[in-house]
């Protein structure tokens, strides 16, 4: 991949970066143009100094992806030996980490598999339920963000009813089966060029709502 060698050239060998990961829906194969984030992983050994320059870097080298943004998370090579407790406990590391393990490319540096503890996606889904919930109240007044916690809502729904990975079409197929049409409608449009179309007391129903049917479904698991 063209945009990966670019990476690689303009990245100077540097002390402070310990690896450059891309990860997510590009490397899991169902990225969407005008849609999907192209998203990296940085982890920094001591100094958060490297960052901008890297993100231009990363910016200029993937302006033909036609991704929506260039997201580039970062943390430091001492927390990821506890990431729900150290630092910031992304999403990938924690929750969906089998996915992120699975499909994730190191385009600079070393690889963090041997250095992450292994987290099952049961065991995490309470403490993702609580965030959520936490979330909700801090995301009020801000359409976007609140989509984004109905769109998560969907697929830990989805997840917990059978979907076999994170895949788009997984999702949508598990949603189908159990008919939800709320979840269905809200996850497709954020698939449909992030088209905001509902409000937020909506929204907030629906995560509500829908985090008791995931409560009671991993009750039964």
């Amino acid at each position: 991949m063209k945009f990966l060698e670019c990476i690689k050239k303009q990245i100077i060998q540097d002390n402070r970066l310990y690896s450059l990961i891309l990860y997510g829906s590009f490397v899991r194969g169902d990225f969407i143009e005008n849609v999907s984030d192209l998203d990296f992983f940085a982890v920094i050994i001591k100094d958060e100094s490297v960052i901008p320059k890297l993100r231009q870097v990363l910016e200029d080298c993937t302006k033909e992806i036609n991704a929506v943004e260039v997201d580039l998370a970062w943390e430091y090579l001492e927390n990821l030996s506890d990431p729900l407790r150290k630092g910031v406990p992304f999403k990938f590391l924690t929750i969906y980490q089998k996915d992120f393990l699975e499909n994730h490319i190191v385009v600079y540096g070393k690889d963090i598999s041997n250095i992450l503890p292994k987290y099952k996606f049961e065991d995490l889904l309470g403490w993702r339920i609580e965030r959520i919930l936490k979330l909700i109240k801090r995301s009020k007044g801000n359409p976007k963000l609140m989509h984004i916690l109905a769109g998560e809502t969907a697929r830990l729904l989805a997840l917990i009813n059978g979907a076999k990975s994170l895949r788009k079409c997984d999702i949508i197929n598990a949603l189908e089966k159990i008919q939800d049409e709320k979840a269905l409608e809200i996850y497709k449009a954020y698939l449909d060029g992030r088209k905001l179309k509902f409000d937020e007391t909506f929204l907030i129903n629906f995560i509500e709502s829908r985090i008791e049917k995931i409560k009671e479904a991993s009750s039964a698991i």
